[in-house]
């Protein structure tokens, strides 16, 4: 639910180092591990792509580059977030369709696990 101008305050803050180049393989730099990652996931690339593209940089130039990749990567998601808010009835029917299917499904497992403990009789 975070606007592209949230994101980008929350990226900024995240805790970096001065050390050039970005890795996934440094033990002690893990927080190159998770942005390094969240880039990854948020451009659907590989983490061989990955490395290749961000080896070379600082975080000065791949926090901005995070930034958008997150941004649009979000973008579909929050807009269809937004069109539910909209849409509470549809909402609320997926709700209950999701609550009958829980509970037959529990149901089941509670007579299956009654009848395995003894606590039903075979007839």
């Amino acid at each position: 639910t975070d606007d592209a101008a949230t994101i980008a305050r929350k990226i900024k803050r995240c805790k970096t180092d001065s050390a050039s180049g970005l890795t996934y393989d440094d033990p002690e730099r893990p927080e190159c591990r998770n942005l390094l990652t969240l880039y990854q996931l948020a451009t659907n690339q590989t983490k061989e792509q990955v490395e290749a593209e961000c080896n070379n940089l600082n975080w000065g130039k791949f926090k901005p580059m995070l930034t958008d990749a997150m941004v649009e990567h979000l973008s579909p998601i929050q807009t269809r977030y937004t069109e539910l808010l909209k849409d509470k009835s549809y909402v609320e029917q997926v709700l209950k369709e999701g609550e009958e299917h829980a509970n037959e499904t529990a149901e089941r497992t509670l007579a299956l696990v009654k009848k395995h403990m003894g606590f039903l009789k075979n007839y």
